[in-house]
């Protein structure tokens, strides 16, 4: 058999086609994935008009931390400043995609044949003849042997390679999210900012609980919530 015959009939649209489409249908997953984290960390959920559950507020975290300040006549105090920030602004938003897809399809083919005829016979004469003229006789003696050799021997080898490599990376925040994400991020401005007086230590005065003891000094803030106190 010719080695280009070899060749016949491979599916190529399956073996070039395959890998790529499930490369397309790889980021189509991952798409979902990246839309369903939005939604499902993002935002908190809250049923619709007909029963499904949609995205409601955006989850906002509660941050609050102390700085040092000066009150009206001067003296040291401590502020205290509350802030509200959207959990989307935090967190790392996945959004992997298949950037590279190689294959590689190597096929060899080794056909090589080989013919040896062996076949043992072994045939053996001899006669005796024996001629004469008159007063002289002679005899003569014959023997002689035929031998012949056949052997057969066929061999084959054929070998194919079939590789496929595929890379993916994060393409980071896409430019629409990142444009919602900057309006929500105003939002991380302080909220509440309390003044208090420290005690000896530097300190704010606290209770068990790690609440505030005593009257705080409202400096500013701001009534109007954006999203919901729930995280």
């Amino acid at each position: 058999m010719e080695i280009a015959n070899q060749f016949k009939g491979l599916p190529m649209e399956n073996l070039i086609g395959g890998p790529l489409k499930a490369a397309c249908d790889a980021n189509v997953l991952m798409a979902r994935a990246t839309s369903q984290f939005i939604n499902d960390v993002g935002f908190l959920p809250q049923q619709g008009e007909n029963g499904e559950i949609i995205p409601g507020a955006p989850r906002m975290v509660d941050f609050s931390f102390e700085r040092p300040g000066t009150d009206a006549e001067g003296a040291p105090t401590i502020e205290l400043i509350k802030l509200k920030v959207p959990i989307l602004a935090i967190v790392p938003i996945p959004n992997l995609q298949v950037n590279n897809v190689d294959v590689s399809f190597d096929m060899e083919v080794k056909n090589s044949t080989s013919s040896k005829e062996k076949l043992d016979m072994n045939a053996s004469m001899e006669a005796q003849i024996k001629m004469g003229f008159g007063p002289f006789s002679a005899t003569v003696k014959i023997s002689g042997s035929v031998s012949s050799s056949k052997e057969n021997t066929r061999s084959s080898d054929s070998s194919a390679k079939y590789h496929v490599e595929v890379n993916a990376r994060n393409f980071g925040m896409p430019e629409g999210l990142a444009r919602v994400l900057d309006l929500m991020n105003q939002a991380a401005a302080p909220r509440r900012i309390e003044q208090y007086k420290p005690n000896d230590k530097g300190e704010i005065n606290r209770d068990d609980k790690g609440n505030p003891t005593d009257t705080p000094v409202l400096l500013d803030s701001t009534d109007t919530e954006i999203g919901s106190n729930e995280s």
